[in-house]
């Protein structure tokens, strides 16, 4: 598309005089919002004068075009728009405009400047997995509990970055944090005191669960006993419907009976439970002890209201030692360093339980986009 321009200036802008001459035309391509999904070049013409007066060189306003750029203004807003969407990628808008993806690249880290909300009252700290090929593995996402809203996302979790992002937040501001909620990491403990002076912490109880379940699985290694013939019942069982193991006994079905193929026979959920447990005495003294911290863990705000959870506490990881199974005397150890942000867990903020569950459903938003873009190295465009 050829676009000439009406003439737009009257003086000369250097001194003011209204006598000067036509130089010619300033050719120049911009690239415009697509047309029935087709690439558009838009050609400008501007005219160029020189003023007689002063010798100076000047041109018309082109009016569609933004700065230096080869774009013009409404395929710039177009383009940031596209942007939006998680599963947008580079490559697909680049191939819309008809430009290469470096140049989609270099827009969005010109114009995308996102501020970092203001810390809330209830702030929730994540990690997720950015990239192998980054610097920083692992960074932190922040989020504000009630409304679901990100703050922002740190480079990296790691007892530095994190420090000197927190300390460059006014005091003012991090006093105003009342609690925080976190996995159970070593990195966030010992901040809490510099930086968030009246804050309490919680530990995410989903990741405690997640905790004890990864150590009831390591327990598996009882399968060795039987590695010698991989085709017998036990192994296989073992190897294959160890989930079960892993669910909650409220959620195993006592009632439904289907074929197994290990078993051979048409059984209930419930019975492949009991005859995995057969299999060892440590297997099911660990599975026992996971079930007593999902008694006392999974309960509704009017039954700790109504309960002594300290009391409790004592007695899963009392359970837990007693066991005398390594994994599960490892668990009693995390349960006690923990303690007191385990008991901080059970706080309801407008009858929602605080966890780290609003960050693991933003989290999966990364991960797509991440695996859309073939993976990332650089963060801050990410």
């Amino acid at each position: 598309i050829d676009i000439r321009f009406k003439p737009s200036r009257f003086s000369c802008p250097t001194c003011g005089s209204t006598h000067f001459i036509s130089k010619g035309n300033k050719k120049r391509s911009l690239v415009s919002v697509p047309v029935n999904d087709k690439p558009v070049k838009m050609i400008t013409y501007v005219k160029r004068y020189k003023c007689i007066d002063c010798n100076a060189s000047f041109s018309d306003v082109n009016p569609i075009a933004y700065g230096d750029w080869s774009f013009t203004r409404t395929a710039i807003i177009s383009i940031l728009n596209r942007l939006k969407p998680y599963n947008a990628t580079y490559a697909s808008i680049a191939r819309m405009f008809g430009v290469s993806s470096t140049r989609i690249m270099e827009i969005f880290d010109t114009f995308v400047r996102i501020k970092r909300h203001s810390l809330p009252r209830v702030l929730l700290i994540d990690e997720f997995h950015f990239s192998r090929n980054s610097k920083y593995k692992y960074p932190a996402i922040l989020m504000n509990f009630e409304n679901n809203l990100i703050i922002d996302i740190v480079e990296s979790r790691t007892h530095d970055i994190m420090s000197d992002y927190l300390f460059k937040i006014d005091l003012d501001e991090r006093k105003k944090v009342e609690y925080i909620c976190t996995d159970m990491s070593f990195i966030f403990k010992p901040l809490l005191k510099t930086y968030f002076p009246n804050s309490t912490l919680l530990v995410d109880h989903f990741h405690v669960t997640r905790l004890i379940n990864d150590q009831l699985n390591h327990t598996r290694r009882i399968m060795r006993k039987y590695a010698k013939n991989k085709k017998s019942r036990e192994y296989r069982l073992l190897k294959h419907r160890y989930k079960i193991l892993l669910k909650s006994k409220n959620n195993i079905d006592n009632e439904t009976f289907k074929y197994d193929k290990i078993m051979e026979c048409h059984v209930t959920e419930n019975m492949i439970l009991e005859t995995l447990l057969s299999f060892d005495d440590e297997l099911r003294q660990a599975y026992n002890a996971k079930e007593e911290y999902l008694i006392f863990d999974q309960v509704s705000k009017e039954e700790v209201n109504n309960s002594n959870k300290r009391k409790e506490l004592n007695a899963v990881i009392k359970k837990f030692k007693h066991t005398h199974v390594e994994e599960s005397i490892s668990v009693a150890v995390t349960l006690e360093h923990w303690k007191e942000e385990i008991l901080n867990s059970f706080i309801w903020i407008n009858d929602r339980r605080i966890s780290n569950g609003p960050c693991e459903g933003k989290n999966n938003y990364v991960k797509k986009i991440l695996s859309n873009a073939n993976g990332m190295s650089n963060f801050q465009r990410a």
